[in-house]
């Protein structure tokens, strides 16, 4: 039999000293003891940089907090796996650790919503959850999705739903600071538009874009992944500088390496703006740059950015940011 040691008989103070060294799992494991285990724990003031809830065919909440990350699984024990799955907020559920593939005990009967206010204490977060939607999560019914959950930070719909599936996610969980779509899900070019328009911090948007829908971004900074022309970015880049995309901080596409008709069209008729070397590397400093070209434009107003550009096998990587 190892021997014990008796923790709970030193003074508080020099319990935290002891544990304060623990990894992730292990300060988890002991905030389960009870409620004067839990606030020892979240006296630490470990700040958990995100939590994030992946749905697929179980539901798992990760903690990331530096390199270190802990995961819990839900739903991974059933015996009727396609059975539709109701998120019921108050029921007791298991929680198992992603990788030990064990048990996780607590001194009493945890909810799910109980699990998430467990974690929010001890590791200090706040904000509301990034929410992944990935391949499998049809098994879990969505109104009782959003109930639970109901709001998101970060809201990442994987390409593998079905595009009426998308939809239902994208109408329950509205107003995400950050969206990430690889597809369009929608026939009609208006209902896509409601969410280039939403005052998000973040876009990611993987499918085709028009000039129209580029025009309607009112997100800080976007990403674009589908392959876009030179000239369709030149009308972008004038269009910005008549005073369009006012929020707009930064925008990362790719474009055509060699428009088919006109060679390199995407800086014309575009007045740039000379820069010394010094200016550029500050720039790439602050900005975390690595881009090859760079080059300065000024809008209307005044306002000035930089668009650098990195040069790949079949098409250019272009960065807008907004100085």
């Amino acid at each position: 039999m190892e021997p014990t040691f008796p923790l709970f008989r030193l003074p508080e103070n020099v319990i935290i000293e002891v544990i304060k060294n623990w990894w992730i799992n292990e300060l988890f494991d002991f905030s389960l003891i009870s409620t004067k285990t839990k606030n020892i724990v979240a006296s630490l003031g470990i700040e958990a940089d995100y939590v994030r809830i992946h749905i697929s065919l179980d539901v798992d909440i990760t903690v990331y907090y530096g390199l270190c990350i802990t995961s819990l699984v839900f739903y991974n024990d059933l015996v009727d796996q396609d059975a539709l799955i109701h998120l019921d907020s108050n029921q007791p559920i298991s929680a198992y650790y992603h990788y030990k593939n064990r048990t996780i005990r607590s001194s009493a009967p945890f909810s799910f919503n109980n699990w998430v206010d467990h974690i929010r204490t001890v590791f200090c977060y706040s904000k509301p959850p990034n929410v992944v939607f990935w391949t499998g999560n049809r098994k879990f019914e969505m109104e009782s999705l959003k109930n639970t959950i109901k709001s998101v930070n970060q809201l990442y719909v994987s390409g593998d739903n079905t595009q009426s599936r998308s939809r239902e996610i994208l109408e329950h969980f509205k107003n995400a600071n950050e969206l990430s779509l690889p597809t369009n899900p929608f026939e009609e070019a208006c209902e896509v538009q409601k969410y280039f328009i939403q005052n998000c911090n973040s876009l990611i948007f993987r499918d085709f874009v028009s000039l129209d829908n580029m025009l309607l971004v009112n997100s800080e900074k976007v990403e674009f992944s589908r392959l876009m022309s030179q000239k369709q970015f030149n009308q972008f880049l004038k269009h910005w500088i008549r005073g369009s995309n006012p929020r707009l901080q930064c925008m990362t596409l790719p474009i055509n390496k060699i428009d088919s008709v006109n060679g390199e069209v995407y800086l014309k008729g575009i007045n740039c703006i000379e820069m010394s070397e010094q200016s550029k590397k500050e720039i790439r400093q602050k900005h975390g740059i690595s881009d090859i070209e760079m080059v300065q434009i000024r809008r209307n107003d005044g306002t000035t950015a930089v668009i650098t550009t990195k040069y790949w096998v079949a098409s250019n990587h272009i960065r807008f940011n907004v100085l």
